[in-house]
């Protein structure tokens, strides 16, 4: 069963959700173009997640997770303004002070499809 990612606090407002589709397409001499989804999983969805504000013991904590799931190991999160959870993985995140003893963090998370 995979982890429950639970940050301290909620990612900024500003932070930004992709979702892009895989297809399969092909197209033929004469104008027309034929049009699939690439297999049962196609939607792609990504999360740029911001964090500013975090205390030390707050950004230690969301760090401390992503390196525990080690870039490959899915996690279950529900994004922010959505209901329902999905698994996840983070491959690379970014660590800035900010100053007063608070960090800022920078994810990107990205949705995976595992058995």
């Amino acid at each position: 069963m995979a982890d429950k990612f639970e940050p301290p606090v909620c990612p900024v407002i500003s932070s930004r959700k992709n979702v892009a589709f895989k297809t399969l397409e092909t197209e033929f001499g004469d104008g027309y173009t034929q049009r699939a989804g690439a297999g049962l999983n196609s939607e792609s969805v990504t999360f740029d997640a911001t964090w500013t504000g975090l205390t030390i013991t707050e950004a230690d904590q969301v760090e401390a997770f992503f390196r525990k799931q080690r870039g490959y190991l899915p996690f279950e999160w529900t994004l922010p303004r959505e209901s329902k959870s999905w698994l996840y993985r983070c491959k690379s995140w970014s660590r800035n002070g900010v100053g007063g003893r608070h960090d800022t963090i920078t994810a990107t998370i990205e949705r995976v499809y595992d058995l």
